[in-house]
């Protein structure tokens, strides 16, 4: 097909929709897009996709459509006749591949899907921190946006828990929210934009796993860990960062728990711990758990480790940090 055949089809296909060119719509042919596990546009905004005229080619399209919108996102297929008269039929996404298949259609019009898109949750962080926008987010810092990030990650754990689909993607979206207002202020200072967060996770991900996007191959996990390990030192290595010992990769702000566990869990790999005998250092805590003690009676030692640090006018996170961290030197001490 040529371009100029290309260009009729999306001019007759935009007619038939009401896609306003002027609003714009994004154009793809279903072999790039058939090759992705995720469409490579903005969901927000119409789009159509060229070229599905394979039955394999009109699955995949659909798997990869089903990745980002929902099974029944009302899509139109898009084909000619033998008189060359253009018509669309109206398709749920999830029968869109099956159908595309055995019509023979050329086109598929995929509707935008309103605020969806991370572009979307962008523009409206930069309005919200526009001059003409709200003085709240306007005066938020990256020192302020700190707890704001904890806390919405918390909640975002405390849904994971309960399991609750919807509440689950209720406070992700809070935290994507927390996320898109430290990106508009880093942008705001001109210190970076979102595109390069983005980048430096993308990627980092191929980078790290060579095994699936190189040709590394990986005998099991311990090798698999190794590597990880070896590929994030060759990283600091090509930044001229200076290297890390086994416990400088726990970062300081983790929650106190959090950072116990995974500083006794690094210094364990590195030989510096036995958290075995830890464990049973202390004859008085461990006669007070029976062998194989469920998570409930765990919980219930750490709430009245609390209470008592609390009587005491002390907060059991304070203490354990400061803990962890006179730990943490003693044991890069030797001593």
């Amino acid at each position: 097909m040529t371009i100029v055949d290309r260009m009729e089809t999306v001019a007759a296909a935009a007619q038939l929709v009401g896609i306003d060119l002027d609003e714009g719509v994004q154009i793809i042919g279903a072999a790039r897009l058939a090759a992705r596990h995720h469409p490579p546009f903005d969901l927000g905004q119409p789009a159509l996709v060229l070229g599905i005229n394979r039955g394999q080619t009109a699955q995949a399209v659909g798997a990869v459509l089903g990745n980002a919108y929902p099974d029944d996102h009302p899509l139109q297929l898009i084909f000619a006749d033998e008189d060359g008269a253009v018509s669309a039929r109206a398709v749920p996404l999830a029968e869109a591949g099956a159908q595309c298949g055995a019509m023979g259609a050329s086109c598929l019009y995929v509707p935008p899907l309103p605020h969806s898109s991370y572009g979307d949750l962008q523009d409206v962080m930069a309005h919200l921190r526009a001059p003409y926008g709200c003085p709240w987010d306007r005066e938020q810092t990256l020192a302020s946006t700190r707890a704001f990030l904890l806390e919405e990650v918390g909640e975002a754990l405390e849904a994971m828990d309960a399991e609750d689909g919807s509440h689950i993607a209720e406070e992700l979206g809070d935290v994507l929210g927390i996320i898109a207002m430290i990106a508009q202020i880093a942008t705001d200072e001109g210190r970076f934009q979102m595109a390069d967060a983005v980048r430096h996770s993308v990627e980092k991900l191929i980078r790290r796993h060579p095994h699936v996007f190189g040709e590394d191959e990986i005998d099991d996990m311990d090798h698999l860990f190794t590597r990880w390990e070896e590929i994030k030192a060759e990283e600091r290595a090509a930044q001229d960062r200076p290297s890390r010992g086994p416990l400088d990769a726990v970062p300081a702000a983790l929650p106190a728990l959090r950072k116990a566990r995974q500083m006794q869990s690094k210094a364990g790999k590195a030989g510096l711990l036995d958290r075995a005998a830890l464990a049973q250092s202390s004859p008085e805590l461990a006669a007070l758990l029976p062998e194989g003690s469920d998570e409930e009676v765990l919980g219930l030692l750490l709430w009245r480790l609390v209470a008592l640090t609390s009587a005491r006018g002390l907060d059991a996170e304070d203490a354990l940090r400061a803990y962890t961290g006179r730990w943490r030197t003693r044991i890069l001490a030797g001593e």
